[in-house]
């Protein structure tokens, strides 16, 4: 290869096919890869865009009334977590985008609705400030439940079920904001994503996508 060659450094799966995330670095005396940042790579759901863009103009409304600095999670970056993969330095290697995707594959679901009423700061430093529901979010955790049982069989996750909050962050701060009712944010939920969110660089990349079907 000629002095502009590139190195690989890294790849992804999207569901179906594979294809390249790719770190790329110059050619260097030891092809070496360039410092990549620290990638935390999990299973979630994104609101649509009228969801998120609420969820958006929520967070903004709260931080006005309690005087908060923190600055909220842009529409875009919005997401509620469900089961975490792993952290790694660098995009995750093929192996694990590869095993990830073939163990979600085995999920099934119908699309179900979620709704978020209240919010309230958590313990943290600084603070985050988050979204919840309670009877409304009965569907994302069967289906928490569903991809951990998933996982756990692949090894990808430890036997016992964790302690599960499901949650949208809103925004973090040095203050605490009450916990209160809000205006519910509903959408309906048709698929779930294996985000890669790559830290200090405040993006998120949406490695695969898993439809949710209606049962027979």
């Amino acid at each position: 290869m000629g002095a502009g060659a590139y190195r690989l450094c890294g790849a992804g799966r999207v569901r179906g096919r594979l294809h390249v995330e790719v770190t790329l670095a110059r050619r260097g005396p030891n092809w070496e890869c360039a410092a990549s940042p620290e990638h935390r790579v999990f299973f979630a759901l994104q609101p649509d865009a009228e969801a998120a863009a609420r969820i958006a103009g929520l967070a903004e409304d709260l931080r006005r009334r309690h005087g908060l600095k923190g600055r909220p999670t842009p529409a875009p970056r919005l997401h509620l977590s469900l089961n975490f993969v792993g952290t790694f330095r660098g995009p995750p290697t093929r192996a694990v985008m590869e095993k990830a995707a073939t163990l979600a594959d085995k999920v099934s679901a119908a699309p179900f609705r979620v709704t978020l009423n209240q919010v309230q700061s958590w313990k943290g430093d600084p603070h985050p400030l988050v979204l919840l529901g309670d009877e409304g979010v009965i569907g994302v955790e069967l289906l928490h439940g569903a991809l951990h049982r998933a996982l756990a069989a692949g090894t990808m996750a430890p036997r016992r079920q964790p302690e599960f909050w499901p949650h949208v962050s809103l925004l973090r701060d040095k203050a605490e904001a009450p916990r209160q009712f809000v205006e519910p944010v509903s959408w309906m939920v048709r698929e779930f994503v294996l985000l890669d969110s790559v830290q200090g660089e405040g993006r998120h990349e949406v490695l695969g996508r898993w439809p949710l079907l209606k049962q027979a």
